[in-house]
């Protein structure tokens, strides 16, 4: 139950401007404001089996925009994309630290640097840098389609699906 109603006040938050004004605030009453479908009732005027209907066709019509046009589901994949872009830009940072701790040499400790360990560490971070270009490259082209769509880029060229 808990999931249906974030998931309704999501929907609400995205299309609420494509539903009528009622059907806008009694929505905004039961999803976000919390009330009973008997509290709506009584403040509106109506029956609860009208509030009811209203919220059952507002719920039908967010999901049908939903299905259209996916705003939802491309958000959550770019939200999936950064988060992946965050986790590869620490990965670089810690390979960079790394290269730095074999580099320096402790004072008094008698130990060089290793030029092979931070070698590696830097051929590790730069691995991690391509792969951050290459990530935020297809994030900043909307690359990442919804599986069946066929869409065209500014060009006119059709994109392909990703997997």
């Amino acid at each position: 139950m808990l999931g249906k109603m974030l998931r309704m006040a999501l929907l609400f938050d995205v299309y609420s401007s494509l539903l009528t004004q009622r059907q806008r605030e009694i929505c905004s009453l039961y999803y976000l404001s919390d009330y009973s479908l008997s509290e709506i009732s009584e403040l509106r005027g109506v029956s609860r089996q009208a509030i009811h209907d209203t919220l059952v066709r507002s719920e039908q019509a967010m999901e049908e925009y939903e299905s259209q046009f996916g705003l939802i589901q491309r958000s959550e994949t770019r939200q999936r994309q950064l988060d992946q872009l965050a986790e590869a830009l620490s990965a670089v940072g810690e390979s960079l630290d790394e290269a730095v701790r074999a580099l320096s040499a402790e004072p008094g400790s008698g130990s060089g640097c290793d030029l092979d360990a931070a070698r590696a560490c830097l051929e590790g971070a730069i691995s991690g840098v391509e792969r951050c270009q290459k990530a935020a490259a297809d994030i900043g082209a909307g690359v990442e389609l919804i599986p069946g769509e066929n869409r065209a880029d500014n060009n006119g060229d059709k994109l392909e699906e990703r997997s």
